[in-house]
């Protein structure tokens, strides 16, 4: 017999617009909750080249997410489920136009 699993299972939105000097992070459920990261002025030593730094970026959507599974996703369930983890699902469905 199957074991059925039952634990919970929280989603989240997140809007990533691509700008000229770094990305925005829009929760498209909250109008006003925006963040600005910006694409480091410093080229940094990047495996056999030198490339941009995006430390910034990476570090506004990686917080982003920690927030969300801390402030959300663990507190709705922490009554009921003591959380060791969790597993991401990411879709990404690409925003823009078509080349002419």
């Amino acid at each position: 017999m199957a074991k059925t699993k039952e634990n919970p299972v929280e989603q989240m939105k997140l809007d990533i617009e691509f700008a000229d000097n770094g990305i925005i992070l829009r929760n498209p459920e909250i109008e006003d909750e925006v963040t600005l990261a910006l694409t480091g002025s410093e080229m940094r030593e990047s495996g056999y080249d030198y490339g941009i730094d995006h430390s910034q970026e990476y570090r506004a959507i990686g917080k982003k997410i920690y927030d969300w599974l801390t402030e959300v996703a663990i507190t709705e369930h922490a009554d009921r489920w003591i959380t060791t983890g969790a597993n991401l699902h990411i879709k990404a469905e690409l925003t823009g136009r078509p080349k002419e």
